[in-house]
């Protein structure tokens, strides 16, 4: 059987495509490709490449008869294209892949840049987070991001914006293969829908920020808080990752909140809170820590939660006594979920404790803070309320 030919072709203009492909796509008898690739293809070869499934059926069936089939994908065959899904269906040992110019290549070549040292991530066609963007931008002294009609070049300006990035040199990059192409620094108008960005940071952070934000650094109000030594506790009993999904019920001013939502970038934050007041202190926090990924979730549990997305990590701060009906929900879903709780009373500490006490992981402990304060010319201790922190993960040992 004849093998499938996977053929990189460049950004788009025929004077960007390499040699090997222009022979595969002469010696081909039938074209897989899409509308902008259809001029390099001859009609009477040209099929559809969409829908995608349909077009994987008719290849496997053209190659059964012996026919020569080439598949053209634009840029390069090995960034952010269907090859996967071609290795997955067709097998490796089946597929000739000719590598092309990637759009990040061309764009470089204008701007006399090297992209061995960028982050490069794709807004096409991919749920891409304005959060995840930032995040990526904010650790990186330079991001390629390639966009479409949604994810466009006015998008990646708003989410810098709200990130807090603004400050940062962003240049967008369209038709890079074309007379009218251009490359320079954003401009607030109409781009092609598959521009590139390059967003360059001379500053990066390196990895996540701290946690344990000091307590001053958000707006209370009079609603309750859960002070910064807890806090800390509570995201190292929670062992996040950078892409978990966390519930944090009876979210109060939003505190730890903002703490999972900076340890979770790639991830996502529900912040249920029942109380208009709270509410609105949860958004003037997230706002404050362009924390972009915290939702916010009016409404009392258990029946504010059944609609969210599945948590990976949950943290019950206040549950306005339905801590039992919390937990069976949590436990009903049937997931691996790291629960961590806090209790000043030893009723609610009790409840909480006898509903996660038969999970291997379960652990237990009262954290006590005195802060030293100065009165007067003297320095003396101020004891904070002794918290309950109690911790475990559905489904077993983490």
């Amino acid at each position: 059987m004849n093998a499938l030919t996977i053929a990189g072709i460049g950004p788009g203009d025929v004077s960007c495509v390499t040699r090997a492909a222009l022979d595969a796509i002469a010696d081909a008898d039938e074209i897989w490709c899409a509308d902008r690739c259809a001029d390099l293809a001859p009609a009477e070869k040209r099929r559809p490449l969409m829908p995608f499934g349909a077009a994987m059926d008719a290849m496997e069936k053209e190659l059964a008869a012996g026919k020569k089939c080439c598949v053209l994908l634009s840029g390069d065959t090995g960034l952010y294209s269907m090859l996967p899904m071609l290795n997955r269906r067709f097998g490796e040992e089946r597929l000739k892949v000719l590598p092309g110019i990637s759009s990040v290549q061309a764009m470089c070549a204008k701007l006399h840049e090297t992209w061995q040292d960028a982050k490069i991530i794709s807004a096409h066609g991919r749920d891409l987070s304005a959060t995840a963007l930032c995040h990526y931008a904010r650790t990186n002294t330079k991001m390629f991001v390639l966009l479409d009609g949604t994810r466009d070049p006015q998008w990646v300006h708003q989410a810098l914006k709200e990130g807090g990035l603004d400050s940062l040199e962003l240049m967008i990059g369209e038709k890079l293969s074309y007379d009218d192409g251009s490359v320079g620094a954003y401009e607030d108008r109409k781009y092609d829908p598959l521009s590139v960005a390059l967003i360059v940071n001379p500053a990066p952070k390196s990895g996540l920020p701290a946690i344990g934000i000091s307590d001053d650094a958000f707006t209370r109000g009079k609603t309750p808080m859960t002070k910064r030594e807890i806090r800390s506790q509570v995201i190292t009993e929670l062992r996040l990752s950078p892409d978990s999904v966390v519930w944090d019920v009876g979210a109060g001013t939003g505190s730890v909140s903002v703490e999972c939502a900076l340890q979770c970038p790639l991830g996502e934050v529900f912040a249920i809170e029942r109380d208009a007041d709270a509410l609105a202190l949860i958004e003037q926090n997230k706002r404050a820590f362009h924390a972009g990924n915290i939702r916010i979730v009016p409404g009392n549990a258990p029946e504010a939660l059944k609609e969210l997305p599945v948590p990976t990590h949950v943290f019950l701060g206040g549950t306005g006594g339905e801590t039992e009906k919390i937990i069976e929900l949590i436990e009903g879903l049937g997931k691996r979920i790291r629960i961590c709780a806090t209790a000043v009373t030893l009723d609610s500490a009790n409840v909480i404790s006898r509903a996660l006490e038969k999970y291997g992981d379960f652990t237990m402990s009262q954290i006590g803070v005195s802060r030293v304060e100065k009165v007067g010319s003297y320095r003396m201790f101020r004891a904070q309320n002794p918290v309950f922190v109690m911790s475990a993960t559905t489904g077993g040992e983490a």
